[in-house]
């Protein structure tokens, strides 16, 4: 496994176990999620305007490939997310 992948998993895990006591905070945390995942979204594309494979972390990623890659993070995000969204609230009710 990658460190590039394995920092992202860890980063995805403290977005989900993190408190957030703040609305600019839960909506920033979901801003950064999700800013990232349509970064390397916007990447992939710009990068297949030019050539058929792209090659992330020395694997190579053929269009069809490199969708399903994309929707099986955003899914990931949209997890992440919820739960991002459920921290908040709990927090709200806990400390009101």
């Amino acid at each position: 496994m990658s460190f590039v992948i394995l920092g992202l998993i860890i980063f995805l895990l403290y977005a989900t176990l993190s408190k957030y006591s703040s609305l600019f905070k839960t909506l920033f945390m979901i801003f950064i999620v999700l800013g990232m995942t349509f970064a390397f979204f916007f990447y992939g594309l710009y990068f297949f305007n030019e050539n058929d494979i792209i090659v992330i972390v020395k694997t190579e990623l053929n269009m069809n490939y490199f969708f399903h890659v994309c929707a099986a993070w955003l899914f990931a995000d949209i997890i992440v997310i919820i739960k991002i969204i459920m921290n908040y609230r709990r927090y709200l009710e806990v400390n009101s």
